[in-house]
């Protein structure tokens, strides 16, 4: 049955609350009440499909653990009716793993813990609202996927990092876990950063660990903090990280190098959202996010025997997988002149370009350490040189003494000099290397109408090959 309905005028967005329990129920009608919203309320999910067969929600907020049907079912069918709606589901049972393949699966947009926060409450559907007036969710998008943008430090104008930009305004406005996979160098930190900026909490405290830099015990008191006295060398007592991060964002990186011991006491804070400082029985709440990171892949680290499988389930509710930077197509030589413009003024250089050569390069190599490793090279380059342009003589030796050149990349590396050995004569009718690729390239794309894929397929490259190399050209 409608257990509560106000605010009927059709002018307005319809916002539907589902849950069993009349007093969750009532309460969270409480909380949104000031909102300038219809609001329809049911205590059974099956008078609320119906009710939504004939009515357009725009948020659809529901229970998990229902007698009648589960919240992640019950979303589901009201995506298939209204495949634009906002679907926020909330549990206290911390049921991750269903939970978790309804948010990949696009089902659930948000998930929030009970008993939950007004003020995140509030401060998520008034964030829905403003940016979803009201056709398509993905139009409050629009102009973040036309052109390239630098979102929270994040430069790009890929297509697929856009998208996964958008996945972060929805997942930042909720409390689950979220794991962000990719490797080393493509971005984790900044990521997870760009959720905290994007959500309620980032007046509060950011706080980010790198798992792999502690021993196991330096790890759990890190962690969990101690009191004076708890073990050898404890003269002091010290706050953890989780206490530090307070009702912010706490990022853990590289979660695959904690030992089985730490795991299972992580997998503790994660269910009861609880922990115990080392050398007391006083057990403090946790009220931070937590997100997660590692450069190895979670699920093979399960496989193989090295990584807890509830544990796993836990920390994986909500995934981004971050592309190499080799895959970011017509992204290499925007962040390389980002770079070059950070660190002329950090370093108060003078350089204004990057060469003709400089560019082949970078869009040549397969940058094994991703955004990083383009980066330390970029300012590399800029503090052992000067002049106006960046050349490829400097970036052959900067590659060179880091992780090395490849031969092919090496050969193609002076075109911008033309240089040729002494005893070629004639040389003017011989057809650089460059040139008749690029002239494969073309051939193929107008053979295909301008589709790069197929042009792609019949060179027998990938497509992000083809588009850096237009890009240097």
């Amino acid at each position: 049955m409608t257990f509560f309905s106000e605010n009927l005028a059709v002018d307005i967005p319809l916002i539907v609350l589902v849950d069993d329990e009349v007093e969750l129920l009532n309460a969270l009608v409480r909380v949104l009440r000031p909102l300038n919203a219809n609001i329809q309320a049911f205590d059974s999910p099956l008078t609320a499909l119906d009710y939504c067969k004939d009515h357009k929600p725009e948020i659809v907020i529901s229970d998990q653990k229902m007698p009648e049907l589960e919240g992640c079912l019950f979303l589901e069918e009201i995506k298939k009716l209204w495949p634009q709606s906002q679907r926020i589901i909330l549990s206290a049972h911390q049921d991750f793993d269903k939970i978790s393949t309804a948010f990949n699966s696009g089902t659930v947009e948000r998930f929030i813990c009970k008993p939950w926060d007004n003020k995140e409450l509030k401060f998520i559907i008034n964030k829905i609202l403003e940016q979803q007036p009201i056709e398509s969710t993905g139009n409050s998008y629009k102009s973040l996927i036309s052109e390239p943008i630098n979102f929270h430090g994040i430069i790009t104008a890929d297509d697929a990092m856009k998208e996964i930009f958008v996945s972060i305004r929805h997942a930042a406005t909720t409390n689950a876990p979220i794991f962000i996979t990719g490797e080393t160098g493509t971005g984790k930190e900044l990521v997870a950063k760009a959720c905290h900026q994007e959500s309620y909490q980032k007046d509060q405290p950011f706080i980010a660990v790198n798992c792999a830099n502690f021993s196991e015990s330096l790890m759990e008191s890190q962690l969990f903090g101690h009191t004076k006295g708890s073990f050898t060398g404890a003269i002091s007592t010290q706050e953890g990280v989780f206490a530090a991060a307070k009702k912010g964002m706490l990022f853990l990186d590289e979660i695959t190098t904690l030992s089985k011991i730490l795991q299972a006491k992580l997998l503790r804070v994660v269910q009861e959202r609880e922990f115990t400082p080392l050398g007391t029985n006083k057990v403090e709440k946790f009220n931070a996010q937590l997100v997660s990171a590692s450069s190895n892949s979670l699920r093979q680290a399960v496989i193989d025997g090295d990584f807890r499988e509830d544990l796993y389930y836990r920390l994986n509710v909500i995934t981004f997988t971050l592309p190499p930077l080799r895959d970011r197509e017509g992204d290499l030589i925007i962040i390389a002149r980002y770079f070059l413009k950070k660190y002329n003024e950090i370093e108060n250089k003078s350089f204004s370009k990057l060469s003709k050569g400089c560019i082949q390069i970078i869009c040549q190599y397969d940058w094994p350490g991703n955004i990083r490793q383009l980066e330390n090279v970029i300012h590399g380059m800029m503090i052992l040189n000067t002049g106006h342009s960046l050349t490829s003589e400097m970036i052959i030796k900067a590659l060179s003494t880091s992780i090395g050149l490849s031969k092919s990349v090496k050969s193609k590396a002076f075109i911008e000099h033309k240089q040729l050995p002494d005893n070629v004569e004639n040389h003017n009718e011989v057809i650089p290397l460059w040139l008749v690729e690029k002239n494969a390239i073309e051939s193929a794309i107008s053979f295909c109408r301008g589709n790069i894929p197929q042009a792609a397929a019949l060179l027998e490259v990938s497509p992000s090959t083809i588009y850096r190399k237009k890009q240097s050209w």
